[in-house]
């Protein structure tokens, strides 16, 4: 079981990876809006790399 303060630090850090994600899924729409495919792609996947982070951390504080 988790202390208190490491869950709580962990919560927080779900918090910056879910925004992170958040962030680079609004660039990315920005840039492919405005015609930069390459760069959009680019933020997508990055996008999805905080997710899956903020993913690990989640499960990892449930178990």
């Amino acid at each position: 079981m988790l202390s208190q303060k490491i869950e709580d630090a962990l919560n927080e850090q779900v918090k910056k990876e879910g925004y992170s994600s958040n962030l680079y899924l609004s660039m990315a729409s920005w840039a492919e809006k405005n015609g930069f495919a390459g760069i959009a792609q680019w933020m997508y996947a990055q996008s999805d790399e905080e997710r899956i982070h903020m993913l690990k951390f989640i499960e990892y504080i449930n178990s």
